[in-house]
């Protein structure tokens, strides 16, 4: 038997939030439950029974057969309370959202739950830059390449494959590279499965202006590569793979025309540094990893194009270069802003009034970085006087930066580094130690 005295709830009219117009009533919707709940109640209420719910305290009055309410509900705050004919008014538009969720630093994948609307405005955001992994990546490629009414590869503007080692295919990252061709504005090629099929659907990415080779194990056919990318007009970055090995018809390649930042490494060859014609676009230059490339070689491309350089970057190992090759950096390229040097190429002469020479201007010079192999006796090649005389004399005037490799033991505790550091701070510069 039901317990007649036990309250019974009271549905009052319904409101719910429309995307685009606000609050909306729905007081059509709740007039079937309202009937049902009277229908019970007439059987189980004595006259005047007074009962509490969350919508309000009513009671029973048998002559009218009703349910009469006594107290309303407390109101809420005045900012909660909406009218629903001034809904349209307290609206938020849909451009605002979009906005707000650009502005998160990430976006949830239940935001896609909220509305049809939500998801057209996420999806786009989630697929924009990617977090790929070998773990994640079997799914990109499903979600990516085998669904093709959503078009999901569209979205994507910066696609990151340095994670992928076993888990990539060429035909994986052949189709990857089709599907994401449209917006595609930045490629970092895996470590592994970049071959034939994926230079050829290089082609289509057009947009590109950032693309990273340096990683490819496989060989790479730099005619191929040269091929792919020479309709490339955005193309500012480009780091050769460090497996190339073959340079034939490098007097036909064609740069491309915008090219900021150039790596060079692998199997290129003296030939190909010395005959080839750099664009003179190029302000950032590194080598790494260039196993044929001699001294020669290197003072040939820095007479090309070192006066327009403002980055210079030496990576060990270069076999082909001398304990002394890199002396004369300094006097090839006097517009540096960023400079590294391997101390196993190079010795105290580079720092030398004779390298050093005056400019019509302050050298502009505001980083230098010291790396080191840490093989025997590299350690002794540049001490730290040789840096503080440097700058006691102002061949350095607008050093900011100076970052020293653990490997070449410096006594950091030494009156020698002491010196340098109060040199540096009278300069308001940063004197840094690197461990790796």
């Amino acid at each position: 038997m039901a317990n007649k005295r036990r309250p019974k709830k009271v549905i009052v009219p319904y409101r719910k939030y429309v995307g685009g117009q606000g609050f909306v009533s729905n007081r059509g919707a709740s007039t079937e439950s309202e009937d049902a709940d009277n229908k019970i109640i007439k059987g189980s209420r004595a006259d005047g029974d007074v009962f509490h719910t969350p919508q309000g305290t009513y009671y029973y009055d048998v002559d009218t057969e009703s349910v009469i309410q006594i107290k309303p509900p407390t109101p809420a705050p005045v900012a909660r309370q909406v009218n629903a004919e001034n809904s349209e008014d307290m609206a938020l538009p849909w451009e605002i959202f979009e906005l707000v969720l650009k502005q998160c630093e990430q976006v949830e994948p239940q935001f896609l739950a909220v509305c049809w609307h939500w998801y057209a405005i996420c999806v786009p955001l989630l697929y924009r830059i990617p977090k790929l992994s070998s773990g994640n990546f079997s799914k990109f490629v499903d979600a990516v390449v085998n669904n093709r009414k959503k078009r999901l590869g569209e979205n994507v503007v910066e696609l990151d494959l340095s994670m992928i080692i076993q888990s990539g295919k060429n035909s994986y990252v052949s189709k990857l590279l089709r599907r994401c061709s449209p917006k595609l504005e930045s490629f970092i090629a895996p470590q592994t499965s970049f071959g034939y099929a994926p230079l050829i659907s290089l082609k289509s990415c057009r947009h590109l202006r950032y693309l990273d080779l340096g990683l490819v194990s496989e060989t790479v056919q730099l005619g191929e590569l040269f091929s792919a990318i020479k309709e490339f007009r955005s193309l500012t970055h480009l780091s050769f793979p460090r497996s190339s090995v073959d340079c034939k018809g490098f007097r036909d390649f064609e740069w491309p025309p915008n090219l900021q930042y150039l790596k060079l490494s692998g199997g290129i060859t003296n030939e190909f540094v010395r005959e080839i014609t750099f664009p003179r676009t190029i302000k950032k230059l590194e080598f790494a990893f260039c196993p044929q490339i001699d001294e020669h070689s290197v003072y040939t491309v820095l007479a090309k194009i070192g006066d327009r350089l403002t980055h210079l970057h030496f990576h060990y190992p270069m076999p082909s270069l001398q304990g002394s090759s890199l002396d004369a950096v300094f006097r090839y390229c006097s517009n540096l802003r960023v400079l590294q040097l391997p101390v196993d190429y190079c010795s105290k002469w580079a720092f030398s009034e004779y390298m050093l020479t005056p400019l019509p201007s302050p050298r502009p010079l505001r980083t230098l970085m010291l790396e080191c192999s840490g093989n025997l006796g590299q350690a002794f090649k540049v001490h730290p006087d040789d840096i503080t005389i440097a700058l006691a004399e102002d061949r350095l005037p607008n050093l900011r930066t100076l970052r020293v490799s653990s490997k070449l033991g410096w006594d950091l505790k030494g009156s020698d580094v002491n010196d340098l550091i109060s040199c540096l701070e009278d300069q308001y510069a940063d004197f840094r130690i690197s461990y790796f």
